[in-house]
């Protein structure tokens, strides 16, 4: 898996464009909002605050894994907040990327202990939000984590999502912004796709964690940008995007990186 995605990250720098290169005024926004902005809120603080109590946290955590990482068993919480945790950067980005789509609905497959959740809350406060969660533990430290910001506006529900996906997506309907994160396997990617897209809104925005982390999740990445109903695909390679936005008139699909990761673009 290692050496699948290095090859992935050389193929996609190697058509890696930077934001001068976009010629669609949405996606050079998009970007500006992802990848440029590089302003601090005091939400970073505090979660990463958080992250760091994890870190150091002697607490065990009893889990059956429904995704496609690791034997069930008990895990340290500090493991858990070290490996399966969004990164500070990744926690930025779906924190921008929150704020940028202001979504009425949001729901998330996959909360692990809550770092990736309390960043997509805190970026759409005013959003009705569904994390979904098949580990109790795992839940339960993410609701304690929630709580402790004020995050009030964010319901935990655990069980695996066969149980929990159709009753959130009732309850939710129409999505406006769905984070996929919870199961790395292609058939399970591409189900959750397809049922979250049965209510999706006009212009909801999907986001998918670890493309390039398997060849089965590549593939299915894929398939889904050559899904009818998306119309245009944006990928950072830690986070990939899917949109089914009417407005965007012709399929494309964007690679992008920061400008300064490719100097001589800027010319």
């Amino acid at each position: 898996m290692f050496i699948h995605k290095i090859q992935q990250f050389l193929r996609f720098y190697w058509g890696a464009v930077t934001k001068y290169q976009l010629h669609s005024p949405v996606v050079f926004d998009l970007a500006q909002a992802l990848v440029q902005d590089q302003r601090w809120y005091y939400a970073f603080s505090d979660i990463e605050a958080i992250r760091q109590q994890m870190l150091k946290s002697e607490v065990v955590l009893h889990f059956t894994d429904f995704g496609a990482g690791q034997a069930s068993g008990s895990v340290p919480l500090r493991r858990v907040a070290r490996r399966s945790a969004s990164s500070g950067q990744q926690g930025q980005r779906l924190f921008r990327l929150a704020n940028w789509v202001q979504p009425k609905a949001l729901l998330e497959l996959g909360t692990s202990v809550g770092i990736g959740t309390m960043y997509l809350a805190s970026g759409a406060k005013n959003s009705r939000f569904i994390t979904l969660e098949g580990a109790a533990d795992c839940a339960a430290v993410a609701k304690s984590n929630l709580e402790l910001l004020g995050l009030t506006h964010v319901e935990v529900r655990s069980g695996e999502f066969g149980t929990t996906l159709a009753s959130a997506l009732t309850d939710l309907a129409p999505v406006d912004l769905v984070y996929l994160d919870g199961n790395h396997r292609r058939a399970a990617t591409l189900d959750y796709f397809e049922q979250c897209l049965a209510v999706a809104s006009d212009k909801a925005v999907f986001i998918f964690d670890d493309v390039y982390w398997s060849e089965e999740m590549t593939v299915a990445w894929t398939e889904i940008q050559n899904h009818p109903r998306v119309t245009t695909t944006v990928d950072f390679f830690d986070l990939s995007l899917a949109f089914i936005n009417p407005d965007f008139r012709e399929r494309q699909h964007f690679r992008i990186v920061p400008y300064w990761w490719k100097p001589w673009k800027f010319f």
